[in-house]
């Protein structure tokens, strides 16, 4: 009988173990999809909320780091003047597939996800294929829920560049 009530307390402790990390990944699911909507909405201040104070953001095209953004602040001026400038005159759409957790903790997580960018402007009758890469994406637990430490998007690129070896 000992082992029966043993073997039951384990049952459940395994059982709340799942379920909080089924809880933990569905929050940073809906964080990852508020990161599309709040971005493509030009919603600059609620897409900064998503990231930690101390936060970066990296965009890699092979191995030449093309931008970075250090901090919530910057984020969120890099975001207001991306939403005002850059593309005041399209709508963008960042369609995302493929979330894989690589870890997670109770307190800290790694994702990765495909994405596809597209963009379309009022003289566009369809939209248009911008971007594709992969988003990989460290999370951080905090008391007001998950919130992105650090984002890198690892741009697709070909790189058509012959060198000496290609040519022979």
């Amino acid at each position: 009988m000992k082992k029966l009530i043993t073997s039951a307390f384990l049952m459940m402790l395994v059982s709340i173990s799942c379920a909080d990390e089924i809880a933990d990944k569905f929050a940073i699911s809906e964080m990852l999809a508020e990161y599309s909507y709040r971005w493509d909405a030009k919603a600059s201040e609620e897409f900064a909320d998503l990231f930690t104070d101390d936060s970066v953001l990296e965009t890699w095209r092979g191995e030449v780091l093309v931008n970075k953004v250090e901090g919530k602040q910057n984020i969120l001026g890099y975001a207001e003047q991306s939403h005002k400038v850059r593309l005041i005159d399209r709508q963008t759409r960042h369609h995302f597939s493929g979330l894989v957790f690589k870890t997670l903790s109770e307190t800290a997580a790694i994702t990765e996800n495909m994405a596809l960018i597209t963009h379309q402007t009022a003289d566009d009758q369809q939209p248009i294929i911008r971007s594709s890469g992969v988003y990989r994406i460290s999370w951080e637990k905090k008391s007001e829920g998950w919130k992105m430490s650090k984002r890198i998007l690892f741009v697709d690129s070909l790189d058509f560049t012959l060198n000496d070896d290609a040519v022979r």
